[in-house]
């Protein structure tokens, strides 16, 4: 069996129909040229009959011109010799013509295998789909124009392939030229300087800090702000000011309306201590319903923002759990250091929420670009917006490939061009791949169980024509 039906159980059913068309048509012109050949002796019987009519005729009136001269005729046996008959199938077998079998009986692999040699003694293709050869092309584009409407058309034009590379490229050069890392520094011997969309978020953070932060200070306290080691009696080792608030999941944007409100709720605070242990701490703060722990939270976090050592990026904090090795190294010549530390050197540095509100521009860009071309292609095409919803799959991978290229890009920014700096790493562009995998996956699925159930309804009701035909 080739290799294309053994590897795709599919390939072996366009086989077999390919094989089925073939026949069919090579029926189709058998019988045509069967009927062709019995007009055609028709008609040359219909001739003769004429002729022998009128023959009849004058032998007659000789007959009678005979008899009236005295002359006798005798009577002329009738011929018995068999009628004239139309071409047999023996007639075309020894013409050298070869009704195709039907085969009965067989299973489908036997089936399979029988289309497979009669179509390469056609000379098709078996690597490639033998409908597609066999079938006329008016047909084969009819046919993809119907599956188009009623699946929608999810191929990719060139013009597509280039806009998601596009986008992917620009994201990249963004994180390059204007992402760059949080501030100057001096990482393994070698200067590199930060980004100026950064600092000048830092550079107006105390105003904003002034303005909104600490008038909120005093209603702001909570249970989990403790800043040193020594201000939990030593229960949460390796805690300073520069990394409590990386250590307080409560002071994380997201981890916060959990653990932080928890927190708020229980009068305790919870850490991630320098080894990436879970620590619960009891305060003399007394606990708080459900709203007064919501109001409190969303305060601590605007009081932090802006302060020089800001509050985590969303979910970075969790790195104090993975205490696998990291591929990076924090002092030249030095070991690689576990996740957990890298991410308390990384935040140490500026690596905060406000410097991912500027990474957050790369997978900005590639979700911009890709779904504004998305948009206007349908406004191009005058496609309605029933029939771009059909067409969702082919969004959802433009994203996925967008993004996996500006992920690469970040990566190679992180390696090549900042010597292995790990606060290179742009981390809402690797947050961006978890949902636009998710969602791809989530829409490849769905247009799958729909062209399954299509198909699955189209068999039962062959199925239910051919029980009528046969009842």
């Amino acid at each position: 069996m080739s290799l294309s039906v053994a590897s795709d159980p599919l390939a072996a059913v366009s086989t077999v129909a390919a094989y089925q068309d073939v026949t069919l048509t090579e029926l189709r012109n058998v019988f045509d040229r069967v009927d062709f050949d019995l007009r055609d002796a028709l008609e040359r019987e219909d001739r003769i009959h004429d002729s022998v009519s009128s023959l009849e005729g004058e032998i007659g009136s000789v007959r009678d011109q005979l008899a009236a001269l005295g002359i006798a005729v005798l009577d002329v046996p009738q011929d018995t010799a068999p009628a004239s008959r139309a071409p047999s199938d023996d007639a075309y077998q020894q013409s050298g013509r070869v009704l195709p079998v039907a085969p009965v009986g067989l299973d489908f692999s036997d089936l399979t295998a029988l289309a497979e040699a009669r179509l390469a003694l056609l000379g098709v293709d078996l690597s490639r789909d033998p409908l597609l050869q066999v079938l006329p092309e008016g047909q084969v584009k009819a046919s993809f124009q119907k599956y188009d409407a009623q699946f929608g058309d999810v191929s990719w034009t060139e013009t597509d392939w280039a806009v998601v590379l596009a986008a992917g490229v620009v994201a990249t050069i963004l994180d390059i030229v204007l992402v760059r890392i949080p501030a100057d520094r001096k990482f393994l011997g070698e200067k590199y300087r930060g980004s100026p969309l950064t600092e000048w978020l830092n550079d107006h953070s105390a105003d904003l800090h002034e303005r909104f932060g600490k008038p909120l200070e005093r209603f702001a306290k909570v249970p989990y702000d403790a800043p040193t080691t020594r201000a939990t009696n030593d229960a949460v080792r390796g805690m300073f000011p520069k990394v409590h608030r990386l250590m307080s999941p409560g002071h994380d944007p997201i981890l916060g309306f959990v653990v932080g409100v928890g927190d708020l709720m229980d009068g305790s605070g919870t850490y991630f201590d320098e080894f990436g242990k879970v620590v619960r701490v009891a305060t003399d703060m007394a606990p708080v319903d459900l709203s007064s722990a919501l109001l409190k939270q969303v305060a601590h976090l605007i009081s932090d923002v802006f302060t020089p050592a800001g509050i985590p990026a969303p979910l970075f904090s969790l790195l104090h759990l993975v205490k696998s090795e990291s591929p990076f190294a924090l002092v030249k010549d030095g070991p690689i250091v576990p996740w957990k530390d890298v991410a308390r050197d990384m935040y140490r540095h500026g690596y905060d929420f406000r410097h991912s509100l500027t990474m957050g521009i790369v997978p900005a860009a590639v979700e911009l670009i890709i779904r504004g071309y998305w948009q206007l292609d349908a406004l191009a095409k005058e496609k309605s917006a029933d029939q771009r919803k059909l067409e969702i799959a082919k969004l959802r991978s433009m994203l996925l490939l967008g993004h996996t290229v500006a992920t690469s890009g970040t990566l190679a920014k992180t390696g090549l061009v900042f010597g292995m700096n790990p606060a290179a790493l742009n981390y809402p562009q690797l947050l961006a791949m978890v949902p636009a995998t998710i969602a791809w996956l989530k829409e490849a699925i769905a247009r799958e169980q729909r062209i399954g159930s299509a198909l699955e309804a189209e068999w039962l009701a062959l199925i239910a024509e051919g029980a009528q035909g046969s009842g």
